[in-house]
This record gives C-alpha cells, structure tokens and sequence, in this order.
C-alpha cells in the first residue's frame, strides 16, 4: 500500500467511481491536454515528449470512436465517427510532419463536441447526452477478475 503512487490511486478511483457523463467529459478533457502537451513538445524539439502525448490523445479518441453504437445512436452516432476518423487521420499527418498547426486543427474540431458534452453533463441532463452519444454514456468495466487478450485490465465504453 505504501509502494503505490498516490495520485495513480486517486485518478483509478476518481474513474470507477465517477457518474457516466462526467466520464465522458473527463475523456474529452484528456484529450485535448494530450493535444496540447504534444504541441509543446514539438513547440520545445522534445521529439518524445511530443509522441508519448500524441499517442495518448490518439488512443482516447480511437477509443471515443471504438465505443459508438451506430444502432442506437444514430445519425449522430455516424457523424461522430466520421468526426474522429479525421481527428486520427489529421493528427497522423501531424505526426508524419511534425506539425503543430494541424495538432491544434484537431484540439478545434473535437472541442465542440467536448463543450456540447461538458453543458449537459452539467447541466444535470446525462439523459441528453446519452441520446447524443448514441445510446449508453457509461463505461462497461471488464469483471475485476478478467483481463483482455494482452493480460492488461480493460476498460471499454459503451457510447
């Protein structure tokens, strides 16, 4: 108990014990600091700084897009994925240029989304957001005792 990093063990708590929307959002949120932390780093020529935080955003918007339910959500649903293959494939182009303007295109076509979300989940209607999103805003935690192909825990979300 003592080994462990405090703040590893409050962020893993504050996401099991969170509400579904505010998840969501937080998700939003880590993007976009991921965006922007890889800005700096190419802004800085800290070449891995810029990819470790690349890769991170790029995960959590693979994951965002991974997780829609088209049956459910929709139109919104498809637009949504449309929305995050561009944000993959533009912050790829990036990565391959090392450019900085098109890292921040990508922090200005996903921020919107992360605004829409942010208002409703606190405005105190998840149920919006869960229409928006195409069906559940919740994540579906793997069972504590299961483990994915790679032997890592997984946490999927259900859009």
């Amino acid at each position: 108990m003592y080994g462990k990093n405090p703040f590893s063990t409050y962020q893993s708590v504050q996401v099991t014990t969170t509400d579904r929307g505010r998840l969501l959002v937080m998700l939003f949120e880590g993007a976009i600091k991921f965006f922007k932390q890889a800005i700096q780093g190419i802004e800085e020529n800290d070449i891995g700084r810029f990819c470790r935080y690349l890769s991170k955003a790029q995960a959590i918007i693979a994951e965002l897009m991974n997780t829609l339910d088209a049956d459910k959500g929709g139109q919104i649903a498809k637009d949504l994925e449309k929305l995050y293959e561009f944000v993959l494939f533009y912050s790829t182009e990036a990565n391959l240029h090392r450019d900085p303007k098109k890292l921040q295109k990508c922090i200005d076509l996903i921020n919107p989304v992360y605004v829409a979300f942010k208002e409703i989940v606190d405005g105190g209607a998840v149920q919006q957001a869960t229409a928006a999103a195409g069906g559940e805003v919740a994540p579906r935690l793997a069972e504590p005792a299961s483990l994915s192909d790679d032997s890592r825990p997984s946490l999927r979300m259900k859009l």
